[in-house]
């Protein structure tokens, strides 16, 4: 996969990694940009999100509770496509 970018973070002592996928093996951008934990010895896939071209993540807090953005570019070739704020609910986005 095309990974544009890596975004660390931690929730309650918890550390995460987000990549944000671009394109998938044969070129297309709608494709799961996937969340990874710290299990005390690696980093483990804990959730996939589907994305669109992704190119960037951004964790960020707002009164106590923790957000992902993650910024799309395009899907199948249309470049009008929606980024999304991503809410933590206590055990995923």
């Amino acid at each position: 996969h095309g990974a544009n970018d890596w975004e660390f973070f931690s929730i309650n002592s918890h550390h995460y990694l987000a990549v944000a996928n671009y394109r998938n093996n044969t070129g297309g951008r709608d494709i799961d940009s996937v969340i990874y934990q710290w299990n005390g010895t690696a980093f483990v896939a804990v959730q996939s999100i589907l994305t669109h071209g992704a190119m960037d993540w951004e964790y960020f807090t707002v009164d106590g509770s923790s957000y992902l953005a993650v910024a799309n570019l395009l899907s199948a070739g249309n470049f009008v496509i929606d980024s999304t704020i991503y809410q933590w609910n206590g055990c995923h986005f």
